[in-house]
């Protein structure tokens, strides 16, 4: 293993990786990183077991399946991308594992299974592997869940970047998905297939969109059968073109959009994917030229500029599509900066695409505007950074001026003073703590850990809440879902204490219970024989429990009883505070953009006489 792969294993980034390895030390333990076994052309390689062993001795990484994951990263030397994924498709095809197997038996096995040699004969007969690596195919498929879930753990391996090129991230996937399935939809969705050049992507695409695949790239059907992707080996009329651009260089990206656009037959659909630099954004000179002529056939009738990050091999660039009609004979295409977009929603992006292939001027788009295609050609970008369709408003005014009201009734609400009453005590010579690892073996607490809590089969209209909201990001579920998935799941109680260690302590008091608690968080429950009360030993977490630490550390000041009672009631004064203070606050962010989008839509003018504070009126003119 490489220092990369042990990334890859424990789900972290590789500088993480480094850190620990500096550090021979873990909370206060002594535990070295491993040493490596050998060095491979500057790089260190690891033990597989070794490392797991590390991982799981020091609690490090956010994988806790690493024993399981870690056959299908420990790739052997020697291995290539395309010869891994041949043995598996081998595998696959046959349902025999390859450990043990010979030359021999292979060829025979493949020549029973590909009669017609149009997947891998050929290449099992040139393949000579060695037996690591036959044993390592098996321990992939083993590891995986299931063959589709192994070729997606090659892809985002070793063997893919040394074989130099990184995958698509899975939502830049499912976005192409849902561009190519509204494609789908404009053909008349029933027996429409992806046909391809011989781009891996394709195969990611077609299995999401449940399509078929066109091609004669002998590796893209390896892929595909993996995948479970029918290909289809007659050439068809209802097919989308599928073009991949991504990684080439600015005039190459221009070629292949040329032969795309040029040569599309009429009422043919096709999507190009490539880089926003050279598809949308701003050129000059030749390249600009060059575009525009492109452009000027008319068959582009969408562009898309999308955001950042989708991309593993460069994520700061942003990659663009085009959306093509045959013989559209387009001069006003939609253009669209997913760049721009807070929160995309696929099924609106679908709606557009589908709209711009019909070519309906009547509908509302959520994403896309139309421009006039005459300016683009003389130069500028086809699709100008921030543009957003237009938005259409009613025709009255009410809808603004009421969030204007709404938020001015909380500003304009007399703000409860918050004053705590004290006075000075004897004070004590010895100020004493007690860590909750003692008060846990006092059973004066109780831990319970958490859950592991997939997001899927959350409700918007649950009521079964995960907790901390700041690590379930407010999901929620069904009681009676939350009882069949999760029926050994802890559910909290009113004054639990929520908490987590890493990256930093932090604590939170559920005061109304009945939530589940998702993992790594845990639970504290106080006893009724505890001297203090949840809010006081939540401040103090949030307060001084150091970055790094263990929850068995913590420490509570000993107090009385009747001091514990009183400082819990101040804590719960100073919460109350604190959240209308928050709620406050809110309010005047709703009114400033209340104030701004009202006036730039030309529904609000704060050329106005006041009247009841909260309350705006508009001038109202002599006579009416």
């Amino acid at each position: 293993m490489t220092m990369q792969d042990i990334a890859d294993l424990a789900k972290v980034r590789r500088p993480v990786v480094s850190m620990w390895r500096n550090r021979a030390s873990v909370r206060g333990v002594s535990m070295p990183f491993p040493s490596p076994v050998e060095t491979i052309d500057g790089v260190d390689h690891f033990s597989p077991a070794e490392v797991v062993e590390y991982l799981r001795r020091s609690g490090r990484g956010n994988n806790p399946d690493a024993s399981l994951d870690a056959p299908a990263v420990a790739v052997p030397d020697g291995a290539s991308w395309e010869e891994v994924i041949t043995l598996l498709a081998w595998r696959v095809i046959t349902g025999e594992e390859l450990s043990g197997t010979t030359y021999n038996d292979r060829v025979r096995t493949a020549a029973e299974h590909d009669p017609d040699d149009s997947l891998l004969l050929r290449e099992i007969r040139q393949l000579h592997p060695s037996d690591t690596v036959l044993q390592y195919v098996d321990d992939l498929m083993e590891a995986s869940f299931g063959p589709s879930d192994a070729l997606a753990r090659l892809d985002g391996g070793r063997l893919k970047r040394q074989a130099g090129g990184r995958e698509l991230t899975a939502g830049a996937v499912e976005l192409l998905s849902v561009v190519v399935k509204a494609c789908a939809v404009h053909l008349g969705s029933d027996g429409v297939a992806l046909r391809t050049d011989g781009n891996s992507l394709s195969v990611r695409v077609a299995a999401q969109a449940n399509l078929s695949l066109v091609t004669d790239d002998r590796s893209v059907r390896r892929r595909a059968m993996i995948s479970d992707v029918v290909v289809d080996c007659l050439p068809t009329d209802r097919a989308i073109t599928f073009v991949s651009a991504i990684g080439q260089s600015l005039p190459d990206v221009l070629d292949a959009a040329d032969d795309l656009v040029l040569d599309l037959p009429r009422g043919q659909v096709a999507v190009l994917v490539g880089s926003a630099e050279v598809l949308t954004d701003n050129l000059k000179g030749e390249l600009q030229y060059r575009r525009a002529s492109i452009l000027r056939v008319g068959n582009v009738v969408a562009a898309i500029r999308l955001s950042r990050g989708l991309w593993r091999e460069a994520h700061r660039q942003s990659l663009a599509l085009w959306v093509c009609l045959g013989a559209a004979e387009v001069d006003h295409p939609w253009v669209a900066d997913l760049g721009a977009v807070e929160q995309l929603e696929l099924t609106d992006l679908a709606a557009d695409v589908a709209g711009a292939l019909g070519r309906n001027e009547n509908r509302a788009y959520r994403y896309a505007r139309r421009i006039d295609l005459a300016g683009v050609l003389v130069s500028g970008p086809l699709v100008p950074r921030g543009v957003k369709a237009p938005v259409l408003r009613a025709a009255e005014a009410i809808g603004h001026v009421e969030r204007v009201h709404a938020a001015t009734l909380v500003t304009t609400e007399p703000l409860a003073t918050l004053d705590i009453f004290v006075r000075p005590s004897p004070g004590r010579l010895r100020l004493r703590h007690r860590s909750l690892g003692e008060l846990r073996d006092d059973k004066q607490l109780n831990i319970k850990r958490g859950n592991r809590i997939n997001e899927e089969g959350a409700s918007p209209e649950g009521t079964v809440i995960v907790l901390p909201h700041e690590h379930s990001r407010g999901i929620a579920f069904d009681p009676l879902d939350a009882e069949q998935r999760y029926p050994r799941a802890v559910r909290t109680e009113p004054g639990d204490v929520i908490f987590v260690e890493r990256p930093r302590p932090r604590a939170w008091v559920d005061h109304r219970g009945g939530a589940m608690v998702a993992s790594p968080a845990r639970i504290l429950r106080l006893s009724a024989t505890a001297e203090f009360g949840p809010r006081l030993l939540a401040a103090i977490i949030n307060g001084t429990a150091p970055i790094g630490s263990e929850w068995q550390t913590w420490a509570v000041p000993e107090m009385s009883k009747d001091e514990a009672d009183r400082i819990e009631a101040a804590l719960d004064e100073i919460e109350r505070f604190e959240a209308e203070a928050h709620r406050r606050i809110d309010a005047v962010n709703d009114l400033t953009k209340a104030l701004i989008d009202g006036v730039a839509a030309g529904a609000l003018t704060l050329d106005a006489e006041s009247t009841t504070p909260g309350i705006t009126a508009a001038h109202t003119e002599k006579g009416h």
